[in-house]
């Protein structure tokens, strides 16, 4: 059979799966198993497919049609123009999270230098993304996983920014040591009881301890906001990402925990996705 002919055996077989991107997803996997780009399967889309990429790419199907996410499968996301590795140690990257870095880059332009500590930082997207874009930049990858955390370190070698990015084995805080310019999170937020109603994508591959943020979804944010303070510098900020519906609770939370609102920003859907906090004054 020929590459034309194998996308659309691929697209009619995710189709009756029930996968919305269908053709897309069986193009996506054939590239991978050829080892080609967009522009290199096209110039071959006529050519005879050898018999055994054909027999791994059927297995690659069967696994996209059984739920798989295509990023899970070949083991790369594209994040904020960038390629990252993922594995089942961390969550996958996706767009929503993009608001957060460009609320980062808005804030803090390329001449002065500033240090960040990312909080869960999973695959390293957002510090890593971050890093690209600003070269006086320097992080603090902080995660419980130390298997995500070798996912974190590949992925900053891959962007060549690993000489910036320090990562941190800890729960939150617990060993984190200096004084930072900002703080960055995409925390768990997903309350325990909602992760059985997510996709499949979501619930079956991404970690549940990336997705499970407590009783009600705000266990990361409490600790969060009552110690986050205690790692910034003076007039330093953190930039949250937060479900839909959160907001209220989470802004309550700031307060009380002696933070100040400097902004909220929707995603292209229109959900508030990410709270900016600044410290009040003493």
């Amino acid at each position: 059979m020929t590459i034309r002919q194998l996308i659309e055996e691929g697209a009619a077989v995710l189709r009756r799966a029930g996968v919305s991107d269908a053709r897309l997803d069986s193009r996506l996997l054939l590239q991978h198993v050829l080892h080609l780009d967009h522009a290199g399967l096209i110039s071959r889309i006529s050519d005879e497919a050898d018999a055994p990429s054909a027999s791994l790419w059927r297995s690659l199907l069967d696994r996209r049609a059984g739920g798989e996410p295509v990023s899970r499968i070949v083991g790369l996301r594209g994040f904020f123009g960038l390629e990252f590795e993922i594995s089942p140690a961390v969550l996958d990257p996706r767009p929503d999270t993009e608001l957060l870095v460009e609320r980062v880059l808005a804030d803090y332009g390329e001449s002065a230098p500033f240090e960040f500590a990312d909080m869960g930082t999973g695959s390293g997207a957002i510090a890593v993304a971050i890093l690209a874009n600003r070269s006086k930049a320097r992080a603090w990858a902080c995660d419980i996983s130390p298997e995500a955390l070798q996912i974190a370190l590949a992925n900053a070698r891959r962007n060549a920014v690993s000489s910036r990015l320090v990562a941190v084995q800890t729960d939150f805080f617990d060993r984190l040591e200096g004084r930072f310019d900002l703080l960055v999170s995409n925390p768990p937020y997903i309350g325990s009881r909602d992760i059985a109603s997510l996709d499949r994508e979501v619930r079956d591959h991404d970690p549940r301890l990336a997705l499970d943020g407590g009783v009600d979804g705000l266990d990361a944010y409490r600790r969060i906001l009552a110690e986050g303070a205690g790692v910034l510098k003076v007039g330093g900020r953190a930039y949250l990402e937060m479900g839909a519906g959160q907001l209220a609770q989470i802004e309550a939370l700031a307060v009380s925990s002696g933070w100040k609102i400097l902004g909220v920003h929707r995603d292209i859907a229109g959900i508030e996705r990410v709270l900016t906090l600044g410290l009040q004054p003493v």
